[in-house]
C-alpha cells in the first residue's frame, strides 16, 4: 500500500503541537486539505490562497506539475482558512507560503527534503516509533484515505487527487476486492 496515512487522531495532535509555528501550521492544514504532491504543494504561492481583494479563497485551483492538468476546486477547511488569515494576510501574492528560515536570502520554499522531515518529525513527536512508512506522501494520503473510508466514492477521490483513472485511485488508496466483498455483504436489498 506505500506510505502510510496519519488517521485523524494524530492530525489534531499535530495541530495543536505546530499551532504556534507558522511554516508547520500552514504546512499540515494545507497539505491535508489540497491532497497535492510535495512538488505542487511547496511551489503554492500565496496568490493561490488569497484572492487579489485580499480575502482568503474558499476553494483552490492547482495545475499539477505531474500531469500538467489543474485540480477540480478543492475546498480549504476551517483550519487551513484560519491558518492562512493568520500567517499569510498582506504578504505579496508572488511570495511562496512555505518559506524556511534562510528563504529571506534565496526567495525559494522549503524542499521536499526538508518537509519530509518535518513530517517525520511531527510523527515522532506524537509517539510513533517507527517512521520509515511516513513521507510527504503521507499528507496527501491523509483527507483522501479518510475520504474514501467514509464514503467509499473511489471517483471522487480520483478526481480530488486529479488522477487518471479509478484503477490507480484505488491502487493508491489500497482498495482490496474484499473490501468491495464487505460492501456487498453491507447492503441487504
Amino acid at each position: 500500500m506505500g506510505k502510510n496515512p496519519l488517521i485523524e487522531h494524530a492530525v489534531k495532535t499535530i495541530r495543536r503541537m505546530v499551532q504556534h509555528n507558522p511554516l508547520h501550521s500552514l504546512l499540515l492544514n494545507l497539505s491535508v486539505d489540497l491532497m497535492l504532491r510535495a512538488s505542487d504543494l511547496l511551489k503554492l504561492k500565496v496568490g493561490t490562497v488569497i484572492s487579489e481583494t485580499g480575502v482568503v479563497k474558499d476553494v483552490v485551483k492547482v495545475k499539477q506539475q505531474k500531469t500538467g492538468k489543474s485540480t477540480i476546486d478543492i475546498p480549504l477547511s476551517d483550519n487551513s482558512k484560519r491558518v492562512i488569515r493568520e500567517h499569510l494576510l498582506g504578504k505579496n501574492d508572488d511570495d511562496f507560503i512555505f518559506l524556511g528560515n534562510k528563504s529571506h536570502y534565496t526567495k525559494k520554499p522549503i524542499t521536499t527534503q526538508q518537509y519530509q522531515r518535518i513530517i517525520k518529525g511531527w510523527c515522532r513527536s506524537i509517539g510513533m516509533e517507527d517512521v520509515s512508512n511516513i513521507s510527504s506522501h503521507t499528507m496527501r494520503k491523509t483527507k483522501a484515505t479518510y475520504l474514501y473510508n467514509k464514503t467509499k466514492n473511489v471517483e471522487a477521490v480520483r478526481r480530488l487527487l486529479g488522477q487518471s483513472s479509478v484503477t490507480a485511485t484505488s491502487a493508491y488508496l489500497g482498495v482490496k476486492d474484499s473490501d468491495a466483498t464487505d460492501l456487498a455483504r453491507s447492503i441487504n436489498l
